[in-house]
């Protein structure tokens, strides 16, 4: 059996999809470091802002059999 090896680099969203690789046996090495925790806490207040711009709910959705199944008689 022929072993063949080739380094690739970049982010695993990109390589995952590569064609090439499917099917092939690979070994991972993690470069990058997880994020501190100062952008940890600057996505998260992020996150708080959008939700707190989003769409407000003025009234309960009414998810009941009755409202879901009307009409399929």
């Amino acid at each position: 059996m022929i072993t063949k090896t080739l380094e690739v680099t970049g982010r695993w969203e990109e390589l995952v999809s590569r064609p090439e690789f499917h099917g092939c046996q690979v070994r991972i090495t993690i470069v990058d470091q997880a994020p501190t925790a100062v952008e940890t806490d600057e996505w998260l207040e992020s996150l708080g802002r959008m939700a707190s711009n989003g769409v407000r709910i003025t009234r309960p959705a009414d998810d009941s059999r009755a409202s879901i199944y009307e009409g399929t008689e």
